[in-house]
């Protein structure tokens, strides 16, 4: 398992502003021009949603998806769409007003990351279950390096530190009735074969330091025992057991006693979220795009939404949040 070095984040983020500072600028006038443009990949970084009001009002079909993040996508293709940087084959789009450095010093704020593995097919896949992801493929580590060296391109802060991280899995529903003995046995198969690597790698992070907590969404008490279990066996004693647990409580008005006292004796924070489990469904994303890519739209699948937001700890205040989507053709 290759560690993301400092070198290597480095290295990689000097690549991206390259890309983002290098690539040709589009104008109002060539708009028609790429509109029709097949791109293999896009990377998208929202504005600052404490400062855009995404509010507006949304099409009846997208209010399915999560509101924020789909409001923030419409305003900045909208607004920064003309603005878009080429690279190859590649288009990024970027809310220029809201990218760069924080405004206070970063010992100030507390900086919380979600990451959303997105499932790659437009529907639930059929071998899906409510305990996971289902299609037995490992999650990208690949994603996990894009993921970090966006954000800190978006943020402005190389070998960026972050406070909180919490990993959601595709599809991953909290079940609050349990896992029975055959659903029990498909997760564990599932921490195996799908989550392992990227956990694996995150837990590398976390003894490094640049991850102050690590954490999951959606996990039951069975789940975060077979996670703890799988970690506890690792053989170079580097993987750990969450530190967060995030529950929507859309899917359980009360959380079950048996988790609130395992977390208590584990140590393990529980914490409350708003998210969609499928933050950003593949069709969503494509009546998005059609507007203004409506080639692209036929063929870019979402891969990961990285949610993140910027909190000024003495005063008690979310400055920045925003969100970056990355997606490739199929």
């Amino acid at each position: 398992m290759a560690v993301i070095s400092s070198e290597a984040h480095s290295g990689e983020l000097r690549k991206r502003e390259e890309t983002h500072n290098n690539g040709s600028v589009l104008t109002s006038s060539s708009l028609s021009a790429f509109a029709n443009h097949n791109f293999s990949h896009l990377t998208l970084y929202t504005g600052n949603t404490m400062r855009t009001g995404t509010t507006g009002q949304l099409n009846t079909n997208l209010k399915k998806s999560n509101q924020e993040l789909v409001a923030a996508v419409q305003d900045t293709l909208y607004y920064s769409l003309s603005t878009a940087h080429i690279e190859n084959n590649s288009i990024i789009i970027r809310d220029e007003t809201s990218i760069g450095p924080l405004e206070a010093d970063r010992s100030s704020y507390e900086i919380t990351v979600k990451m959303f593995y997105l499932s790659s097919l437009p529907t639930s896949p059929p071998a899906a279950t409510e305990t996971g992801v289902g299609t037995g493929r490992p999650l990208s580590v690949d994603y996990l390096r894009v993921a970090f060296t966006d954000l800190e391109y978006s943020l402005g802060i190389p070998d960026i530190k972050l406070d909180t991280f919490i990993l959601a899995l595709p599809n991953q529903v909290f079940d609050e009735n349990g896992l029975d003995a055959l659903e029990f046995e498909s997760f564990r198969a599932e921490v195996q074969t799908m989550l392992l690597p990227v956990w694996k790698q995150l837990s590398l992070l976390r003894n490094e330091g640049r991850i102050g907590r690590l954490g999951v969404a959606e996990f039951s008490k069975q789940q975060l025992e077979v996670l703890k279990e799988v970690a506890a066996a690792d053989p170079e004693g580097v993987m750990i057991a969450p530190e967060v647990n995030q529950v929507n409580l859309q899917d359980c008005c009360v959380l079950p006693k048996d988790l609130i006292q395992y977390a208590k004796e584990e140590g393990i924070e529980l914490l409350t979220h708003g998210d969609l489990t499928n933050i950003l469904p593949q069709e969503t994303f494509a009546l998005l795009l059609k507007p203004y890519l409506p080639v692209a739209a036929e063929f870019l699948v979402p891969n990961f939404v990285l949610k993140y937001s910027a909190f000024i700890t003495c005063r008690g205040v979310v400055t920045k949040k925003g969100y970056i989507i990355d997606a490739s053709s199929v």
